[in-house]
């Protein structure tokens, strides 16, 4: 998938993949990988260049994301365009619609948020799980949460509708 990450406030571009705790990463050109994998929720080991990271993931309640990796401490948002899509509001046109969809083809494991309830830009609505992996899926603007579509459970298919977002 393409990714817009931003590591402690510096944005790129990449294309991400994982698959049986191999991970893939494509920027500027170049590929990267390394092998990947979770012993605990939120700790993941990483194995690239002969070399072992340990990354401990925290979500802040603010909802941003830090990672340590190996004691070094950074902000981190990933964010996949085709995760949301925009939709024209309606008459007045202010606030709009966002519609965040499934980015890949999986499991909801968590819903973070009811109907009604105010989101933050990026901060995480649900958590769909895909190949062993736990993606948040994240709201790209502040709003409130209009509907959610699906349950703790539900398996979904990429590019389904999850919640939408006023």
């Amino acid at each position: 998938m393409k990714l817009e990450l931003e590591i402690d406030g510096q944005l790129m571009e990449a294309v991400f993949s994982i698959a049986e705790g191999n991970a893939q990463l494509i920027h500027d050109g170049k590929t990267y990988e390394a092998g990947v994998s979770e012993p605990e929720p939120g700790v993941f080991v990483v194995v690239f260049n002969n070399r072992v990271f340990v990354c401990v993931v925290e979500k802040l309640p603010d909802g941003k994301t830090e990672i340590t990796i190996n004691g070094r401490r950074m902000s981190v948002a990933a964010r996949d365009r085709k995760q949301f899509r925009g939709n024209a509001g309606a008459a007045g046109g202010g606030s709009g619609r966002v519609i965040l969809a499934a980015p890949m083809s999986g499991k909801v494991v968590r819903v973070l948020l009811a109907v009604g309830d105010e989101v933050a830009a990026h901060q995480g609505v649900l958590i769909v799980e895909a190949m062993k992996m736990q993606n948040e899926v994240q709201s790209p603007k502040a709003g409130k949460i209009a509907e959610i579509r699906v349950s703790e459970g539900q398996a979904v298919n990429s590019g389904e509708t999850l919640v939408v977002i006023e």
